[in-house]
């Protein structure tokens, strides 16, 4: 139940920073002019919508405000005893944009717009006070919008991070386990070559002899590869060889030809050519798997190492110098399983003589997953991904260019605004492109400009090489 016209004192107000030095007749003012209310939790000081009428300065409990981001209702604070909320002097807020629920019982003084005029008269200190609340309030609700975009692209991310490093480990796990199966069957086939009188030495002699061939031996392409892979058949067919086409696609892979094992065969009785060559076979497709065990954990190894350069973990989060095409290529390799997922070719211009920018690479990086995506999006059945990097003047220039269906001229001019989104309700917060620009024209002093038309959309990011933050 909301019970107002209740009693404010100067004691109550007393408690309240912003007012806790205030002269005695400065908060008897603010008692008088001031509307007690009282609340039980869940009870709504304000609903969405509703007119802005009054500071509200919250004496006991507590509210948690929550608004409204493209359909869905996420909270935006929580305020405490002893906080200052609601419409503020000088503030352009004319309606709530969300909605206040109490925490718990609580109690609240509310000073109504119409005497913000005579209370800044009566008490002149409070108006930059409650200036100097309201600007830590929008650089507040600005950080926040900014952690949940990243949250966001997280939620993104990781999906595609899963993909993308599975395939390697999977690659790993049956590579161990080929290699096991294959390892449990080499000691039979050495023995075998034993029985036809071969001792090691001999044995050794021949090992050493295939592998210096296979050193030299170039690799093949798919048809060639099938092409040899009938040859090699045949040739071991002639040879007595079982199951000669299971033998050739191993050695047809390590680009043996017919000639290769002839010599091979010449090193031992005519008898012996099937165990040499089921041996050879055996060392060489474990050889292959090793090979394809390296190919994949050499992958894992640079996602991770992607993984570290886009998060840029253990360096200062201070502006760094940063190289653009590093962070472009790791962000690009974050996205690797959505642009794969679209069909989406990508082309790199980058200028091999740009320097590094003064900057902070975590948000840059924030920059170019929003664009990258939003071009993804715009590609749904696939299309040409363009980065470029240049110099113009002073500053560092990268564009991003996409094939897609272009933005429409009449929403062109409203793309930067806060919490506009053109996708479905639940896919996108319309917070993507307004951080974008605060993190370019705010925190380095840049600036973004966009040209679009069907079949080719640009964004041009420009960013002086060394320059002071501007006041956010």
């Amino acid at each position: 139940m909301i019970l107002r016209n209740q009693t404010v004192t100067p004691d109550d107000l007393r408690q309240v920073d912003i007012f806790a030095d205030l002269e005695p007749a400065q908060l008897q003012w603010l008692a008088d002019h001031a509307e007690g209310m009282r609340l039980d939790a869940e009870d709504e000081p304000f609903e969405h919508g509703a007119e802005a009428r009054h500071m509200m300065i919250v004496l006991e409990g507590g509210m948690q405000i929550y608004t409204d981001r493209n359909g869905q209702r996420t909270l935006f604070g929580t305020f405490h005893a002893g906080t200052v909320s609601g419409l503020l002097p000088y503030s352009r807020m004319t309606h709530y944009r969300g909605w206040g629920v109490a925490t718990e019982a609580s109690f609240m003084a509310l000073v109504a717009k119409e005497d913000f005029e005579e209370m800044l008269q009566a008490i002149p200190v409070l108006g930059e006070r409650l200036i100097g609340l309201m600007s830590d309030r929008v650089r507040e609700a600005a950080k926040g919008d900014q952690q949940r975009e990243k949250m966001l692209a997280l939620g993104k991310l990781s999906a595609g991070l899963a993909h993308e490093l599975n395939n390697p480990a999977a690659a790993v796990s049956r590579g161990v386990d080929a290699l096991r199966k294959r390892f449990k069957t080499l000691p039979d086939k050495v023995a075998e070559l034993g029985a036809f009188g071969l001792n090691p030495e001999r044995i050794c002699a021949v090992a050493e002899h295939w592998a210096e061939v296979s050193c030299s031996l170039e690799k093949l392409s798919p048809m060639e590869k099938s092409e040899r892979e009938d040859e090699l058949t045949d040739w071991m067919e002639d040879h007595g060889v079982e199951e000669a086409w299971c033998l050739a696609e191993t050695f047809a892979e390590a680009g043996f030809t017919p000639d290769d094992l002839e010599t091979l065969a010449a090193k031992v009785p005519t008898d012996a050519v099937p165990a040499l060559l089921g041996w050879v076979e055996g060392t060489l497709a474990a050889d292959q798997v090793l090979c394809e065990i390296e190919e994949a954990t050499t992958r894992i190894s640079d996602l991770v190492a992607s993984i570290k350069t886009y998060s840029h973990m253990d360096r200062s989060p201070d502006r760094q110098p940063v190289a653009l095409q590093q962070g472009l290529d790791s962000t690009l390799t974050m996205l690797g399983h959505k642009l794969k997922k679209n069909n989406i070719t990508i082309e790199r211009d980058f200028a091999a003589d740009l320097p590094p920018v003064e900057a902070y690479p975590g948000e840059l990086n924030q920059v170019w997953t929003n664009l990258i995506d939003n071009a993804a999006d715009a590609m749904p059945d696939g299309g040409t991904l363009t980065l470029r990097s240049y110099l113009e003047g002073a500053a560092a220039v990268v564009e991003v260019e996409d094939s897609g269906t272009g933005i429409p001229e009449d929403i062109r001019e409203r793309i930067f605004e806060p919490f506009y989104s053109t996708k479905a309700v639940g896919e996108g917060t319309g917070l993507g492109l307004d951080i974008v620009q605060r993190i370019v024209e705010r925190q380095h002093g840049g600036a973004i400009r966009v040209a679009s038309e069907p079949g080719r959309t640009v964004f041009k990011i420009m960013l002086p090489l060394e320059v002071e933050p501007a006041a956010a």
